[in-house]
């Protein structure tokens, strides 16, 4: 079985809601669970603004229906998408989509 299909991990994509004309959002879609697979990607520490962290994992799904400003429930906490999902094409297969998330 392919990690893609069926990796270890779940989460849960809330798509970000449609930008009005006044430029804020509307509310979130409806939640979708994906199975997947989270990697750690990168970690850095700031000494000076005391215990704070940017802990950066990459998650890999066949399918991945997020995208920037979406939240992301994984472990009991809240990840924010970074940026857009890179769309991998290929063979059936191979095709997948990664995408970076960063704990809110």
């Amino acid at each position: 079985m392919s990690l893609l299909d069926g990796g270890p991990d779940t989460i849960v994509v809330h798509p970000a809601g449609p930008v009005r004309p006044d430029g804020s959002r509307g509310p979130e879609g409806p939640p979708v669970t994906v199975r997947c697979r989270v990697q750690p990607s990168s970690s850095s520490e700031d000494a000076s603004g005391g215990y704070l962290d940017q802990t950066l994992y990459r998650v890999l799904a066949r399918e991945l229906p997020a995208g920037p400003w979406a939240r992301v429930s994984w472990r009991g906490r809240d990840w924010t998408v970074v940026g857009e999902p890179k769309r991998h094409g290929g063979s059936p297969r191979t095709r997948h989509d990664t995408a970076l998330i960063r704990r809110r």
